[in-house]
This record gives structure tokens, sequence and C-alpha cells, in this order.
């Protein structure tokens, strides 16, 4: 049976050009490496660029949307075929995110604003809550876009706020190769 890995990641590229390149290549590597993406079903940036290239490479896709964003996210229900095997609208951002956690076997962060930090954090909570167990999260470091993100993590754990044990709950990802050892390890 096919595990579903979620990709959390930018409604934008951003603007280091390399950032879609990277999401095409791991929506690639998802497909090869039998999985399905769960996303947030956007059709735009990180989030496009990812689920576009796994369903080009044989993957099943499932987007999670809030109807809020529908509008924004979404050109029209015939272009978004292109970006998502399976479209699950929510009502709310929570119902959003707690359906993508609970579909999932586990988590890849790719470079993304506030949105993606505040995924990234709430699933890392979750895993010291054990509210989510077992499931890997890979957090994608290919050009050093989180390095302020690791400074913060050991500052966080430097001051007393956050223990070392919560290092245990990530993996940092910095290349294709690493990327593969992970997936193999869900």
């Amino acid at each position: 049976m096919k595990k579903n890995i979620c990709v959390f990641g930018g409604s934008v590229s951003g603007k280091n050009i390399e950032n879609e390149k990277t999401a095409k290549i791991i929506g690639k590597i998802i497909a090869e490496n039998n999985f399905n993406l769960v996303f947030g079903g956007g059709e735009n940036g990180i989030m496009g660029a990812v689920a576009q290239s796994s369903i080009e490479n044989g993957a099943t896709t499932i987007g999670i949307i809030p109807e809020f964003l529908l509008k924004k996210d979404i050109q029209d229900s015939a272009h978004s075929k292109k970006f998502n095997t399976k479209l699950i609208q929510t009502k709310t951002m929570h119902q959003r995110k707690k359906l993508m956690y609970n579909k999932s076997d586990g988590f890849i962060i790719l470079p993304g604003g506030i949105g993606t930090l505040d995924e990234c954090f709430e699933v890392l909570t979750w895993c010291q809550l054990s509210q989510i167990k077992n499931k890997n999260i890979g957090i994608i470091n290919f050009e050093g876009y989180w390095d302020p993100l690791f400074n913060l993590i050991n500052h966080l754990i430097e001051e007393e706020f956050m223990g070392s044990n919560n290092l245990n709950y990530f993996k940092e990802i910095n290349d294709i190769k690493m990327l593969k050892i992970f997936l193999k390890g869900i």
C-alpha cells in the first residue's frame, strides 16, 4: 500500500529561482519512491510545482484546501486537475492542517513563509506532545534557506525553552541522497 508524504511549502516561489526547481525535483522523487503527495491544494509557487511534478511522474496527489482559499489558490476546477488528483475542501485552516497530519505518514518542509513556518512548528509541537507518533519530518535545506531556523532552534535550546530531545523529531536534509534515505525510513 502506498504511503502518503505531506509537503509544506510556499504558495509563491520566492526570489531564488532554485526553489521551484527543487520543488519539481522533490515531486519527481516522491513519485519515483512510490508515495502519494498530500499538500495544501494550491496551483502556485512551491506547492504547485511539487504537485505538478508529482502527478507528471505518476503520483496521486491529495490537495486539502479551506473554502476561503479556493479563489486565491485555484484558478478553475479544470485547471486544478493538473495539480490535484483529489481535492478536499475544509471549512477552516485548523481542519485542513488536522486532515493533512492525519492522512500523512511523513512530512517534508520546503522553503516558504509564515504559513509554512506555522505548519512546520505545529507538526513539531504535535510530535513533542505525542499527538503525532512515528512520523518522520524532513526539513529541506538544499540552498541554506532554513539555516536561520536551525539557528533559532539552537538558541531556544541554549536558553532552555526547548529540550535538545526535540532535535530528534526532524532531520535536516541537505541533498538528494539524504532525501532518498529519509523517504526509505517512512
